[in-house]
């Protein structure tokens, strides 16, 4: 009971995590930057490089923010945040994962990286209103 009140406590705008996805191969590292009241919302991966596929599409292109390795210590290599399209996952699921350690609390974005990404998302034309309202305010 007690990992899952510290998690909770833990999961907040800005929190960059690592853990599973289904139909991904791999660990992940994610931010949130959002929330309803059952849902951490518009989470985004941050990966590695840029895929080609996204290169080709430039909307998408212009949500990939670049965090540099200097900033996080949990990073290998300076990385992308892959801020181009929201994700949802239910606030249970994750408090869940954290508790029994399958996802792990990694650190925080710096306040003038978390600052830059939800100026550019709160902009982007790949993003609804009600999406903005909801998770970026």
């Amino acid at each position: 009971m007690e990992n899952t009140v510290l998690a909770k406590l833990a999961v907040t705008r800005g929190v960059v995590l690592h853990g599973h996805f289904e139909n991904i191969d791999h660990p992940k590292f994610f931010v949130i930057i959002g929330e309803n009241e059952d849902q951490f919302v518009g989470f985004f991966f941050i990966n590695s490089d840029i895929h080609d596929s996204i290169r080709q599409k430039p909307a998408q292109f212009g949500m990939q923010m670049l965090i540099k390795k200097a900033d996080y210590d949990f990073l290998s290599y300076s990385s992308f945040i892959g801020a181009d399209k929201i994700s949802t996952i239910s606030k249970s699921k994750l408090i869940a994962s954290i508790a029994n350690k399958q996802t792990t609390i990694k650190g925080n974005l710096t306040d003038n990286d978390l600052d830059n990404l939800l100026n550019v998302a709160r902009e982007s034309k790949l993003f609804s209103k009600i999406e903005k309202d909801t998770f970026l305010k």
